[in-house]
């Protein structure tokens, strides 16, 4: 989870090269086996990427948040298909990028491209922390740290541990965060609560404690 800190001209750059497409949440961006010949900034919203196992479960591999691309690797990488799939989990605006101008601006902004070279190498330690916790980490963990990341990205810090968020994210939604059953998730986000870990409205998450998310975290 990591956003690239762009310059207004690479800002510029990149909406003069792009189109501006809007996806409500729940809308495929693109699908695993689809032909890839762009990448995607994300301007607002957050995405889940994921694979779908082949009994058809969903299983997340990982969020991208506004500032974020997604769909790099293959267009870098020069494969010919998506590995993954991705969801909009919000209402999400996302930039559009062409692979051969992408490239081009690559190769004419030396410093945008080693902002992506920093960005890919992130991801790779990103990868690898996410197979510790998951090893380190029972599946109440993982749920803590899912939400915690969530927070730290999306929310607004309102009083010293609490981060207040908008997170309209279905249970099975975050199953499908951690590798768990809907029903597990279900009660574990009950135990949550009861510990004062986070705060709903309806059916929105609105607040996080992030002192006490940590205590569920190995």
């Amino acid at each position: 989870m990591y956003e690239i800190e762009l310059t207004d001209v690479e800002k510029d750059y990149l909406d003069s090269i792009g189109s501006t497409v809007n996806y409500p949440k729940g809308q495929i961006i693109f699908a695993a086996g689809q032909r890839t010949n762009e990448v995607y900034y994300i301007k607002n919203g957050w995405v889940k990427v994921f694979g779908t196992t082949l009994d058809g479960r969903q299983v997340s591999v990982a969020l991208r948040y506004s500032g974020d691309f997604i769909g790099l690797a293959e267009v870098l990488s020069e494969d010919q298909e998506r590995e993954y799939s991705a969801e909009a989990m919000d209402n999400v605006s996302i930039l559009i990028l062409w692979k051969d101008s992408f490239k081009k601006m690559l190769g004419e902004h030396p410093d945008f491209s080693a902002k992506i070279m920093k960005l890919m190498s992130d991801r790779l330690r990103e990868s690898q922390r996410t197979i510790h916790d998951f090893i380190n980490n029972p599946v109440q963990g993982r749920l803590a740290l899912v939400l915690k990341n969530m927070a730290q990205r999306s929310g607004e810090s309102a009083k010293g541990d609490i981060v207040n968020v908008r997170l309209r994210v279905t249970q099975e939604e975050l199953a499908c965060c951690i590798g768990a059953s809907r029903q597990t998730v279900s009660t574990l986000l009950n135990l949550l609560k009861d510990d004062g870990c986070l705060k709903y409205e309806g059916r929105e998450i609105v607040s996080l404690n992030i002192k006490k998310l940590n205590a569920w975290i190995g």
